[in-house]
């Protein structure tokens, strides 16, 4: 998606910024401590492992190796917190 900003005509990106949805986070106590979800086992290997476990590579989610690396270790945490629902389609998204 593209969006046409024609100065003095149309609205700038700050003034339309209510038109996209919220984003949702996390607290990374929450990530790193109590996972209580599958979005939250995700998440914490996104956010804290990716960088622990594969150093100074760059995560791209357009990558089907490091999502498939993701899902894998998120299956994992949350299995090991006993979490059930994390699926490859809830990993990318």
């Amino acid at each position: 998606h593209a969006r046409v900003i024609l100065p003095g005509v149309t609205p700038c990106f700050q003034c339309t910024m209510w038109l996209f949805p919220p984003q949702t986070r996390f607290p990374l106590c929450t990530l790193a401590e109590t996972p209580r979800t599958p979005a939250h086992c995700i998440e914490y290997v996104h956010l804290i492992q990716w960088g622990r476990d594969r150093g100074g590579e760059a995560f791209d989610a357009d990558e089907p190796e490091h999502m498939q690396w993701v899902f894998t270790q998120a299956a994992a945490r949350a299995q090991s917190f006993g979490i059930a629902g994390v699926t490859l389609q809830l990993t990318q998204g």
